[in-house]
């Protein structure tokens, strides 16, 4: 039997498996459709070879199968390689591939107008198997050059690969496709060189060879399905922004994390200064302190951290160094930035919950040891009030100094009950901090509450303060009870209502909406707002700003305590706006 035939015979069906493994496979991707376009190659060069030893074959098919693969398998490997180990420049710039190919397509558009100039070879004579017995052309030595070199560079990148790995899988991988490539390099090379006669070229058996590497690499060591993970692939993928800037201070990249929390595209955040890039951060530190900071950190100064406060009430974390090259000298600087605002924020919620807790513990027990004595008191004053009345009721049978003198004893009374009465209103709020966790098995309407809230904050008559509801459609029911949600939202419609007080125009504007997992209420007011210096201590129980016997400073820290138990959270948000702005957020029932 003819040995290609039967090289072909064993060789050909290998490859098309594998061709057709490779076109089923989900993931797409540079580096599968290289590999198929080569691997298409090579059946076309393998069934043209064939052809082009049986007799009565217009040469001209064999011709059509063999020169694509002989002018792009090089290329192609190369091209291969080269995505594969992720070079920069390759994964960045489509064209690259293409002006890597385009030599070669230039070679093959000279194999199939050699009959025109005879560049590739003497008349007649069309090289379609690389045979050195016919008179070559001067076109085609360069081609043998440049084709050697691509298929090289890609066997060195493959080296390369194996050798500087730290894994031992990556290594395996690399292993496997070196002796995939060398071993039809040895055999065209065996054959050329006239090692081995004319009719026994074995470049099909060893490219069948080839294929059992390749199917080996693919499902057992996974080539297709992992690529080497780049530095460039971790900054792209972090939640950490990375602004890099080189030596004069002009940044040169970001990542998109850096972008979104410096507000602004990338391509607008390169070419400008470092420190320009942070200014629309508006730090609430001393004026100027981070832009000389990242100034002296662009003239490759110490290092820097520190912590800042935007204007729209995000924590971000700063952090900037010098990066040096291989030799030491000064090369460029870097500044990581790391948004802390959950964190600030759930550390705050920590801090209130455990206020909140120490006051319960606290309340329980002052409430229960005040409440007993506290009707005591509250029975005698009413006795008394009845032995007043009795009293101004003979006022007239006194002398007239004890009439005088017991005159106002009833009035007297009536003010200490009212006393009593509001420490018994005290008392109440601080029993709450003892009462037994929600229940959420209850599930409500957060527009209706809403709607039920304001409906009895405005009860009490404001010309002044106007309320506006905003209620989106379609808000899936809270797991909370309906009372303490209207009481929530009840205590916040006042406050801004008092905040409002004597102001014209004002206006407090209820909205809910749906956000991930959860339904949010916001309320503002377009009043003062809540001074700087206030925000930390506006939920501490007992923390008011009203007059003695305007509040008892429980309000906001029950309805912290009762969002909290509800699963949720209550918040003082930051705003551009004026006002007081919060924000309670609730978990949904689906």
């Amino acid at each position: 039997m003819d040995p290609m035939l039967l090289q072909l015979g064993i060789a050909g069906p290998l490859v098309l498996a594998l061709i057709v493994e490779t076109a089923m496979r989900r993931e797409s991707g540079a580096v599968p459709r290289t590999l198929l376009s080569l691997l298409v190659l090579i059946f076309g060069w393998m069934v043209g070879g064939v052809l082009a030893t049986r007799p009565g074959i217009d040469p001209r098919i064999p011709a059509a199968l063999v020169l694509p693969g002989t002018c792009f398998m090089s290329p192609l490997f190369c091209l291969l390689m080269l995505r594969y180990a992720r070079f920069e420049i390759f994964e960045q710039r489509v064209g690259m591939g293409g002006a890597l190919l385009a030599p070669f397509a230039l070679f093959f558009l000279g194999f199939v107008t050699n009959d025109a100039h005879h560049w590739m070879a003497d008349p007649g004579q069309l090289v379609v198997q690389n045979d050195l017995s016919h008179d070559i052309g001067p076109l085609y030595w360069a081609f043998q050059v440049w084709s050697n070199l691509t298929a090289i560079a890609g066997l060195a990148i493959a080296l390369r690969l194996w050798a500087t790995s730290p894994s031992r899988l990556e290594r395996r991988r690399m292993l496997l496709i070196c002796a995939g490539v060398l071993a039809p390099l040895f055999a065209h090379f065996a054959y050329v060189s006239g090692v081995l006669p004319p009719d026994a070229s074995m470049t099909p058996s060893a490219l069948a060879l080839t294929c059992v590497l390749l199917v080996t690499a693919i499902q057992r060591y996974r080539l297709l399905d992992v690529q080497p993970v780049a530095r460039r692939d971790v900054i792209e993928a972090s939640t950490d922004g990375v602004v890099m800037a080189d030596v004069d201070g002009i940044v040169v990249d970001a990542n998109p994390s850096a972008a979104r929390m410096l507000e602004a595209p990338i391509d607008a955040l390169v070419g400008t200064r470092l420190a320009g890039a942070f200014a629309a951060l508006e730090p609430t530190r001393p004026e100027g302190a981070v832009a000389a900071a990242l100034d002296g950190l662009a003239r490759g100064e110490a290092s820097f951290a520190v912590e800042l406060e935007t204007g729209d009430g995000r924590t971000l974390e700063l952090a900037g160094g010098a990066a040096a090259d291989a030799s030491g000298a000064f090369a460029g600087s870097f500044v990581v930035l790391r948004d802390r605002s959950q964190e600030r924020r759930a550390a705050r919620r920590l801090h209130q919950s455990q206020k909140l807790e120490s006051v319960g513990i606290l309340a329980a027990g002052v409430a229960h040891e005040v409440n007993n004595p506290l009707a005591y008191v509250r029975a005698n004053l009413v006795h008394l009030e009845y032995l007043a009345s009795l009293i101004d009721d003979h006022r007239d049978e006194l002398p007239k100094e004890l009439a005088e003198e017991v005159g106002d004893v009833q009035d007297v009374v009536v003010e200490s009950l009212a006393g009593i009465d509001r420490i018994h209103g005290i008392v109440q709020g601080l029993l709450r901090f003892a009462r037994m966790p929600a229940s959420r098995d209850e599930h409500c309407d957060v527009n209706a509450a809403v709607a039920e809230a304001s409906r009895f904050a405005s009860l009490e008559r404001s010309a002044t303060v106007h309320f506006e509801t905003r209620l989106a459609d379609g808000l899936p029911r809270v797991a909370a009870s309906a009372n303490q949600l209207t009481q929530v939202l009840l205590n916040l419609f006042l406050n801004a209502k008092h905040a409002l007080k004597g102001r014209d125009g004002g206006r407090v504007v209820a909205a809910t909406r749906a956000v991930g997992d959860f339904v949010e209420i916001r309320i503002a007011d377009n009043g003062p707002g809540v001074p700087e210096e206030l925000r930390g201590k506006i939920f501490d129980p007992f923390f008011t700003t009203r007059a003695p016997n305007e509040g008892t400073g429980l309000g906001l820290s029950i309805a912290f305590d009762i969002v909290r138990e509800h699963g949720g959270e209550l918040e003082l948000e930051r705003s551009a706006e004026p006002g007081a702005h919060f924000a309670v957020r609730l978990p949904a029932v689906r």
